[in-house]
């Protein structure tokens, strides 16, 4: 299962999230949709201000979702959320539990983690993660905790050595998409350019679409 999970991870190209806060008045459920739609191969569920409860009930209507669409299904931060919905992985921050713990529950998941420099991408690689997320790659103020940026270099030179499949993070949307394609990398994960479009659907298929033009992934 692990081997067929990280094969479908490396075709991924458009990692997309559940809207959190960006929801607003909106059904969140809803907006994942919109995303499938319009060809998220991967949703992350990320509800970091709702009580574990409400998360673990939207998390089972957006699995179903994915599963109906194709897509990978990731839980954000919480191990066990991520085992109570039986997830496809589990996504850690640097402040979260280290992937050595996780990893002894997650098993044959796959388990992601966010860097924010080259030497904690070399540290993740090196401590066995399946995936990273790298960035901010430029400035965002989707998150609460600000990180420094880490640029378009950084992320050129992570292309030329990372052996496992990375996603670029942070200020990402169509206006900026083709200077990360620059650098090399093809798969983005993309909150408010997405969330906050007026067109969920068109915005992810715009951007999906820009993804698939030219050269096959890298890692």
């Amino acid at each position: 299962m692990k081997r067929e999970l990280i094969e479908r991870f490396k075709k991924a190209k458009l990692y997309c999230f559940s809207p959190g806060r960006l929801a607003k008045d909106r059904d969140p459920v809803s907006i994942v949709e919109e995303e499938l739609k319009g060809g998220a191969d991967v949703i992350q569920l990320r509800e970091k201000h709702k009580p574990k409860k409400e998360i673990i009930e939207i998390g089972f209507q957006i699995k179903a979702l994915t599963q109906k669409y194709d897509a990978l299904f990731i839980v954000n931060d919480d191990l066990d959320i991520a085992l109570i919905l039986d997830a496809d992985g589990l996504h850690l921050g640097q402040d979260d539990i280290p992937i050595e713990y996780a990893r002894a529950f997650m098993k044959d998941r796959l388990i992601g983690i966010s860097t924010h420099s080259l030497d904690q991408a070399r540290d993740a690689i090196r401590r066995g993660a399946d995936y990273i997320g790298f960035g901010p790659i430029f400035e965002t103020n989707t998150k609460e905790k600000k990180e420094k940026t880490v640029g378009l270099d950084s992320l050129r030179e992570l292309s030329s050595f990372c052996p496992i499949p990375y996603v670029a993070i942070g200020g990402i949307g169509l206006e900026n998409i083709r200077s990360i394609i620059d650098c090399g990398c093809r798969r983005v994960a993309i909150i408010s350019d997405i969330i906050n479009a007026p067109d969920i659907e068109e915005r992810c298929r715009r951007i999906k679409q820009i993804l698939c033009q030219g050269q096959s992934l890298r890692p």
